[in-house]
């Protein structure tokens, strides 16, 4: 009857029946399978008695008892109800405190799955009370129990379980701030780092995603960690060999490795060696060529990918990755992927890999170094037009970086053709996007560069109509005190043509003025430099400024 629907003459058998009619009935409500109607009326019906039953039951008992709250706490909308029955409660006092030595059954397991089953519905874990001594979640207590049972050799299905509660718990400031402190003092992070090379799928997937989670607070650790394990960061890169799936811990274990700290070289180091840049570039061209719809995960794949070759950009004043950058020419694989459009982050990190290796382009540029045998140069380009005009092109030096530039060699945006691939992103939805273009742009433009001659070049592919137009399309601060700054430039270099592009926009002086008085502090100054420039600044604010 109850496979059927008819729970009705199950449940009044488990409220008023004996002990083993109880755990009969609590079998049955763990072996059925229950629709969400089902699990949400078993759940207001016998919740209170099946907790009953964990605190009180025997060995049998108990155990079907976790069972059925394991399927009614499965559906995230009975949360509530399990929760106001003190199931939360009941699980950590089994996962701290209750001990019976003689069970078979591993109830830290059971109850640890139960417990990840309510987090992950979204309850509210900031205030919830988890015993009578009025400990939270967050507390110290809670954290540092439930770390410390993972970092016991426990089993793999306790290990996912107590993940789980870990990754919920991360999603509350305060919590996090606990578990971050609780790692760096014990020796939790070996352990999540060790998990990696674990046989068990799920349990690698689980502690790769809770290392990504902890990444941005204690990268630098979690880098020791691995760097100490043998091979583990080729491992990480290569995996399994490919085939038409991509599978969920390839995914997870690129976006960790992008995800740690870029500029730290021991890393670089260790993914640069062993040929696995030759290797990461072809996995990214047939990912989009061939794989892009055969996989959910194929998107977070190569997003993974692409980070690590951002990685790379950041530390290239180490010889052997500055090599390597040559030699596969990132400039030309981040300008393609930029034109791509595979997905907004690659988009976003191919542009941030631009603006690394643009930065270093005034550093790599030389001036050419003149011929001594004028001569017999003379004689090759009387009687070889053509190979005398290649030379002069190879030896002209850069407008921009004032030397000898490639796209190979120097990085020179210019001779990759990204401006205008660049310029294309200031008209993207994702303000990621535009603003990580935006300061791979403004690159060109830095003092160290020749000024005068990179407006006049940008002038010539409408820079300034791309990055007014981002001035009125976006009123984040990041991207309005950059797009200001390049405005700026142009004002201070571009000469009467660009403060006419400039001062004809009609809409820029009331943004102006809006982001002088509402800004931040780096915005509202350059605001005002163009507001005066342009002697569009409030009259108000002058009188204010001259008394």
């Amino acid at each position: 009857m109850a496979e059927n629907g008819l729970l009705e003459p199950l449940l009044n058998h488990l409220l008023e029946g004996s002990e083993e009619i109880q755990m009969e009935m609590a079998n049955y409500l763990g072996d059925i399978s229950l629709g969400h109607d089902g699990k949400t009326h078993v759940a207001e019906r016998a919740s209170t008695a099946l907790i009953n039953m964990v605190h009180r039951g025997n060995t049998l008992s108990r155990r079907a008892a976790f069972k059925a709250l394991s399927q009614i706490s499965s559906y995230h909308p009975n949360v509530e109800v399990l929760t106001k029955a003190g199931v939360v409660q009941t699980m950590v006092e089994e996962m701290f405190s209750r001990r019976i030595y003689s069970e078979p059954m591993n109830s830290k397991s059971e109850a640890s799955a139960i417990l990840a089953n309510v987090f992950e519905a979204g309850i509210d874990l900031e205030n919830l009370h988890v015993n009578s001594h009025g400990h939270k979640l967050h507390s110290d207590y809670v954290v540092y129990n439930i770390i410390d049972m993972l970092k016991n050799s426990s089993p793999d299905e306790l290990s996912i379980n107590i993940i789980r509660v870990l990754l919920c718990l991360t999603k509350s400031p305060k919590s996090m701030g606990t578990i971050v402190s609780v790692v760096k003092e014990t020796e939790a992070s070996y352990t999540l780092v060790e998990l990696i090379n674990n046989p068990r799928e799920e349990l690698v997937v689980a502690a790769i995603k809770l290392l990504v989670t902890l990444s941005p607070f204690i990268g630098h650790m979690l880098v020791d960690r691995l760097c100490m394990i043998c091979d583990q960061p080729d491992n990480l890169v290569l995996g399994n060999c490919l085939t038409t799936q991509i599978s969920e811990k390839q995914a997870v274990s690129v976006q960790f490795l992008a995800k740690l700290p870029h500029q730290n070289l021991r890393l670089n180091l260790a993914l640069a060696s062993n040929n696995k840049v030759p290797t990461i570039l072809e996995r990214i061209n047939q990912i989009q060529s061939t794989w892009t719809g055969t996989s959910r995960y194929a998107r977070p794949y190569l997003e993974g990918l692409v980070g690590i070759l951002v990685r790379f950009t950041t530390t290239l004043y180490e010889p052997y990755i500055l090599s390597l950058a040559r030699k596969y020419n990132f400039t030309a694989v981040f300008t393609k992927l930029l034109m791509r459009a595979s997905s907004d982050e690659v988009q976003r990190l191919s542009a941030i890999g631009l603006e690394n290796l643009s930065s270093e382009s005034v550093n790599l540029s030389r001036p050419p170094q003149k011929t001594k045998t004028k001569s017999l140069g003379l004689f090759y380009s009387q009687k070889f037009p053509s190979l005398g005009a290649s030379k002069k092109r190879k030896t002209q030096p850069c407008p921009v970086h004032r030397g000898l530039c490639s796209s190979h060699d120097t990085f020179c945006l210019l001779e990759a053709n990204a401006v205008e691939r660049l310029l294309g992103c200031l008209d993207h939805e994702n303000a990621e996007v535009v603003e990580a273009a935006l300061s791979a742009l403004c690159t060109l433009l830095d003092d160290k560069v020749d000024v005068d001659k990179s407006v006049s070049i940008l002038t010539k592919v409408n820079t300034i109509k791309h990055v007014l137009n981002v001035v009125k399309d976006y009123g984040q601060d990041g991207l309005l005190q950059k797009s200001f700054w390049i405005i700026e430039r142009f004002l201070m270099r571009g000469g009467d043509k660009s403060t006419s592009d400039i001062s004809q926009d009609k809409q820029l002086p009331a943004l102006l003025v809006s982001a002088f008085h509402h800004g931040g502090g780096n915005t509202r100054q350059i605001a005002e430099k163009i507001l005066r420039y342009l002697n569009k600044m409030p009259e108000t604010t002058l009188s204010h400024c001259t008394f």
